[in-house]
């Protein structure tokens, strides 16, 4: 009996040291596997482009298509939970890049708007699940006891740094390869996506079986709605959490239409086509510079972080408008809009990384899961309605009179937010209640 029961003991340390070292395996490749993941390279910069001279839509039609989406990057996101805890999150990340290279694959042969909102709406499923899985993902394999939270911010940011200066590098080709063949630019974004499914295919197991959701054993998925259920509400009760997820959905809106929004504002103001991508690639240089520097913006600013970068950033929108409209040097007009596009994308680099951080604490792992999609929900949310308004906008105006309405909405939305948020956010563990910072999944 003794022997058996030690023969168990060593099996069971034997496991616990093969998830151990799949951990700090998965630790290791991370970073890689968000420079080639966690958004789409040889895309953004030259999408724009492609939908409307490529093939045949307007503007109007690419916010559209953002609004959609979004849409379903929010329809997905309770299946995603669903799907996560079922299958794992290692599994989940494989299947979100697989869509994503689907939805990309698809927009290489789509003939109209609605082949191009099927490919969005596959795009926006698969980013759902990678929204969620990728951070919980990251935060599951850290095994160091303390200091988690910078652990964490450290790893995501290098990530991120390494994303954006790939993303630059890439940006600065994508002008002249469209010119040279309108289609070499998604192909090779097609050809990133399929790298990223063999990052995650390569990511090892490093979840006990034994710990996982069994839904498939409930005969239904009933009992985890409940449970889901009684999860959401625990979290919408915390005063500190709706007005993240409030601060996280007017960001996440602003961020949804910013590429489709410049790229027609570079038009409008005579960019030639082939200096998109060199603008974009600079840009993206000052989001990775700065997202190095994440931890430094939390210590420098503290609880006014959230602060600065939305009321910056609404001015800068404000700024590039009103520059287009009313500066009749080209060159004077081009230099400013793009000094205002580097303040928003220093604000974007070490954003991400402290939105997750923030988003952390408090919570456990299974709980953090439900947080983050509850955030995305929000996001989600709150991008389709801004795409929408922003297609409405386009449809019967210039892009530099919707920019103006734009930052000026946001501005004084902003402004009533950060009032509301005063006194929610940024607090010592002691001063919250203990409904905003302890959490249950079920009664």
């Amino acid at each position: 009996m003794e022997q058996q029961e030690i023969k168990e003991n060593t099996e069971i340390d034997i496991l616990e040291e093969k998830y151990l070292q799949a951990k700090k395996y998965n630790l290791k490749i991370f970073p890689y596997y968000k420079m080639f993941s966690w958004d789409l390279l040889f895309f953004y910069s030259i999408s724009f482009l492609f939908l409307t001279q490529v093939k045949g839509l307007s503007a109007s039609n690419v916010l559209f298509m953002d609004s959609c989406y979004t849409l379903f990057k929010f329809i997905g996101q309770i299946p995603s939970i669903n799907i996560a805890e079922l299958i794992g999150k290692r599994k989940s990340i494989l299947l979100s890049n697989i869509l994503v290279a689907l939805s990309i694959g698809i927009l290489l042969f789509v003939q109209n708007l609605t082949h191009a909102v099927i490919s969005y709406a596959i795009m926006g499923i698969g980013y759902s699940l990678k929204t969620l899985c990728d951070p919980i993902f990251l935060r599951d394999c850290i095994t160091a006891k303390e200091h988690q939270g910078t652990i964490f911010t450290n790893l995501d940011g290098k990530g991120s740094a390494y994303w954006y200066f790939f993303d630059a590098i890439t940006s600065i080709a994508c002008g002249f390869l469209f010119v040279f063949n309108n289609y070499l630019p998604m192909i090779l974004c097609f050809v990133m996506c399929i790298i990223s499914c063999i990052f995650a295919f390569k990511f090892k197991t490093y979840e006990n079986p034994k710990e996982k959701v069994k839904l498939e054993e409930s005969g239904s998925f009933k009992a985890y709605f409940k449970d889901l259920k009684i999860a959401f509400k625990n979290i919408f009760n915390s005063n500190r959490l709706k007005a993240l997820f409030l601060c996280s959905g007017m960001f996440a809106a602003l961020f949804a239409i910013r590429s489709s929004i410049a790229s027609s504002l570079f038009t409008e103001i005579g960019i030639k086509e082939e200096y998109f991508g060199i603008i974009f690639a600079i840009l993206t240089i000052f989001s990775a510079v700065a997202s190095n520097f994440q931890n430094y913006f939390h210590k420098k600013l503290k609880n006014r972080v959230l602060t600065y970068f939305s009321l910056v950033f609404s001015l800068s929108l404000i700024g590039i408008g009103f520059v287009s409209l009313y500066s009749r040097n080209f060159t004077f007009t081009v230099i400013m809009v793009l000094i205002f596009y580097a303040v928003q994308y220093i604000i974007k680099g070490p954003y991400y990384t402290l939105q997750k951080r923030y988003l952390n604490s408090f919570s456990s792992s299974s709980m953090s899961t439900k947080i983050y999609s509850a955030n995305t929900l929000v996001e989600s949310l709150f991008s389709t309605v801004m795409c929408y308004i922003a297609s409405l906008l386009l449809g019967f105006t210039s892009t530099i009179y919707a920019v103006i309405i734009i930052g000026l909405t946001f501005l004084l939305i902003f402004i009533w937010l950060l009032d509301y948020m005063k006194d929610k956010i940024g607090l010592n563990p002691e001063e919250y209640k203990k409904s905003d910072i302890n959490f249950t999944e079920v009664h």
